[in-house]
């Protein structure tokens, strides 16, 4: 806890620089508001394609003796979190078969709003906004941003389908940013656009230097008056962000960067003028499928510090790539691996299966490196992990055959108790197949557990007075996440 200092002395103390607000939105106060409210619930959203072989994607064991640990387990990568996992299994996209289009175009759209997808304009839009966009506008409004919208590598160009997951409310996509770098200085800083001129680029430098070295000041001074805890996360926030700013510019080069040793703790902590970021912010390496891996960890250790700051609530992230040359998966993941997990001669069989794992577990690894990050994060009796809540979907169940019925999901992290965690759930009986005697695009699927039930859930949960999300023929929450 602070050493006898209050929120209003801790704003005293920073002077009004820019660092004061979000500081003492990471490191709280000593006053009596800020002992008796509760930490900020908020909402992650990752989306990832190409469906999955629910053999090795669902746990094995009951709904809470689940295990994760066994041969080609698909979520193996976040068996450390367990304790913090829903994972539900039986969850269709009940709206695409019943109201238009289905497959890899549609579910993307569908996946937070619900909505049926609209093609009349030659795009596929939804209806209706998406339950990031939503959220946002319910609990986002006391932060910086009411939303980040993130994108590690763009697939197909512009607003594709599978780079796209936030719409707003009369169906446009809303932009996401994929230069760690721009979503670096639209967080903590507000630095000007780099200089042409060398000489003004020198001014500019001098102008950042001149500013760092005040807030330097300013941050000791406050680590002066800290106690232990509240000292230790202060220096931690900084090494963060030093770690990051390190990073970013070594994606300017043509091949990464060594880890580097302990960093020196930087003055921003929550916010500031762009700290070490070298002027050209813009990266010639965003479109390198090779440093995927790279770019995809700076956003989700931004999301943390953001999250850290209180600077936004709410973040959606698609993480999709072509081929994982990293991960030596060479072949087109989508023509290649899941339109072929159908083959039954051997040992291509087991070959394309194998490799359909190792790119399924990359994608949780990516996820469990997320949840790792907010974990430590202290945040009242808990950390950050405990009061975010993660939701990884996907747009297809049966890849081979384009269903858009079990569809991966995962709920992760605590979500500030409002569901119960640490369980595997069937939303509808194990081995029942809702698309059995399905009459056809545009009939009813009646056996099919919509995903609007779920989007329905996850709103009540933040507050939000709904009884259907999206498409209005699918009322009332998911039942067995409480």
């Amino acid at each position: 806890m602070l050493r006898q200092l209050s929120r209003r002395n801790l704003l005293k103390l920073l002077g009004g620089s820019a660092a004061a607000l979000p500081l003492a939105n990471l490191l709280g106060t000593s006053d009596a508001h800020a002992q008796t409210t509760a930490p900020p619930l908020r909402f992650v959203a990752i989306f990832t394609p190409h469906g999955c072989l629910p053999e090795f994607w669902n746990p094995q064991g009951g709904e809470t003796d689940f295990s994760l640990e066994f041969d080609n387990s698909m979520l193996l990568p976040l068996n450390a979190h367990r304790s913090k996992l829903l994972v539900v299994d039986g969850l269709d996209y009940r709206v695409l078969y019943e109201h238009g289009l289905t497959g890899h175009e549609g579910a993307p759209v569908t996946f937070l709003t619900g909505s049926k997808v609209n093609t009349a304009s030659g795009d596929d839009l939804p209806e209706s906004a998406s339950l990031d966009q939503v959220l946002g506008n319910a609990i986002g409004g006391a932060t910086k941003f009411r939303s980040l919208q993130l994108n590690a590598w763009e697939q197909f160009g512009g607003q594709h389908v599978y780079n796209s997951i936030s719409f707003t409310a009369n169906g446009s996509r809303v932009p996401f940013e994929r230069d760690p770098a721009a979503v670096y200085q639209r967080l903590f800083g507000n630095a000007p656009p780099p200089a042409a001129d060398p000489v003004d680029a020198e001014k500019m430098l001098a102008r950042r230097r001149s500013l760092l070295n005040f807030l330097t000041k300013d941050a000791t001074r406050l680590r002066d008056r800290l106690a232990g805890d509240e000292r230790h996360k202060l220096e931690a926030h900084l090494e963060a962000l030093a770690d990051i700013e390190r990073r970013i510019g070594s994606l300017g080069t043509s091949s990464p960067s060594p880890t580097p040793t302990t960093p020196a703790p930087t003055s921003e902590a929550c916010s500031g003028e762009g700290g070490v970021i070298p002027p050209a912010y813009g990266l010639g390496e965003l479109g390198n499928l090779n440093r995927l891996p790279e770019l995809t960890k700076l956003h989700m250790d931004m999301i943390a510090r953001a999250f850290a700051c209180d600077l936004t609530r709410v973040v959606t992230m698609t993480i999709s790539a072509p081929s994982m040359p990293w991960i030596s998966i060479t072949e087109d993941v989508h023509n290649d691996l899941a339109h072929r997990l159908d083959v039954t001669t051997e040992p291509l069989r087991t070959q394309i299966r194998t490799k359909m794992v190792t790119v399924q577990r990359w994608y949780a690894e990516q996820v469990a490196y997320l949840m790792t990050q907010l974990a430590a994060i202290p945040e009242g009796s808990g950390t950050a992990l405990d009061n975010t809540l993660i939701l990884w979907g996907n747009e297809l169940g049966d890849a081979a055959g384009h269903m858009n019925v079990r569809v991966p999901t995962v709920l992760a992290g605590g979500a500030g108790g409002r569901f119960r965690m640490g369980r595997f759930i069937h939303a509808r009986p194990a081995g029942s197949n809702p698309l059995s005697g399905w009459a056809g695009p545009g009939t009813p699927l009646p056996t099919a557990v919509a995903h609007n039930k779920l989007l329905v859930s996850i709103a009540q949960a933040f507050g939000v007075n709904v009884n259907t999300f999206g498409h209005p023929d699918y009322t009332g929450p998911l039942s067995g996440l409480t």
